[in-house]
């Protein structure tokens, strides 16, 4: 089976939405799950795809780290599957998670495209693919083949200015191949203090021109610990205010869809 015939399973997926970031260490993932779950926690099926070889999050931070995607007669790769969520990560396919993948451009490109195209996704409102951070193989890789599919992406990023600068190459790979950019998410935009409630902007402003920001995600030591348990869906059950804010970026794509 050709690429081109497997990516038919894709034909089901309504939406695709990725999520970038200019660089790593910005916490793309925390973002591309919160979206995930918050377009589950609003009743959308939802899939989400772990396409970071070399660093892969979401399992862990959706809390299925320990478990195993499965393969049926046909070759077809089975997700992991909770509260409506499709979870796919190589990670998930590894029996020992604490190997690297010791892997050149060619064959990490090669590996995201079997996981999109040889995966039984199913019928899904939303694809989300957190992509590796940067703008080489692995993200062109994607944008090219699903370019067409592609809804839009979500940038995510840290205040400053060396930041900024790193977001508007960003923004020129999504324009290069006409990707519309839904909005931007700045996290770790603020502190803000539990005695006094005064906000203290650590790393300076989001001093990004022209461009939309659907969220301002704190530094919060709670969601940090949550995130380490692998809790992050039961959190965003609840109402922490940092909760509500991850969850806006669920409601702001839910939105932009409602005046499409």
């Amino acid at each position: 089976m050709s690429f081109v015939d497997s990516m038919n399973f894709l034909i089901d997926i309504d939406k695709i939405i990725i999520v970038m970031s200019g660089k790593g260490g910005v916490g793309k993932s925390l973002i591309a799950s919160s979206l995930t779950i918050g377009l589950a926690l609003r009743g959308y099926s939802v899939a989400i795809l772990d396409a970071d070889i070399h660093g892969p999050s979401i399992p862990w931070i959706m809390g299925v780290e320990e478990k195993h995607m499965t393969v049926d007669s046909d070759g077809f790769i089975i997700p992991i599957e909770i509260e409506n969520i499709a979870i796919i990560s190589i990670e998930l396919l590894l029996t020992n998670k604490d190997m690297p993948l010791i892997w050149r451009g060619p064959l990490k490109t090669r590996a995201i495209l079997e996981l999109l195209s040889k995966t039984r996704i199913g019928k899904r409102d939303y694809l989300i693919i957190d992509m590796p951070p940067g703008t080489g193989d692995e993200p062109l890789t994607i944008a090219q083949h699903l370019k067409n599919r592609i809804k839009g992406a979500i940038l995510v990023t840290t205040p400053g200015d060396l930041v900024k600068h790193i977001v508007t190459k960003a923004e020129a790979f999504l324009k290069e191949l006409n990707i519309p950019l839904l909005g931007i998410v700045v996290n770790m935009a603020y502190f803000k203090c539990p005695i006094c409630n005064t906000i203290h902007r650590l790393f300076g402003l989001a001093n990004i021109e022209h461009t939309n920001i659907i969220a301002e995600i704190p530094i919060d030591p709670t969601l940090a610990q949550i995130v380490n348990s692998g809790k992050l869906f039961d959190y965003l059950k609840g109402d922490d205010s940092t909760a509500k804010l991850l969850l806006k970026i669920a409601d702001s794509i839910i939105s932009i869809d409602a005046n499409k």
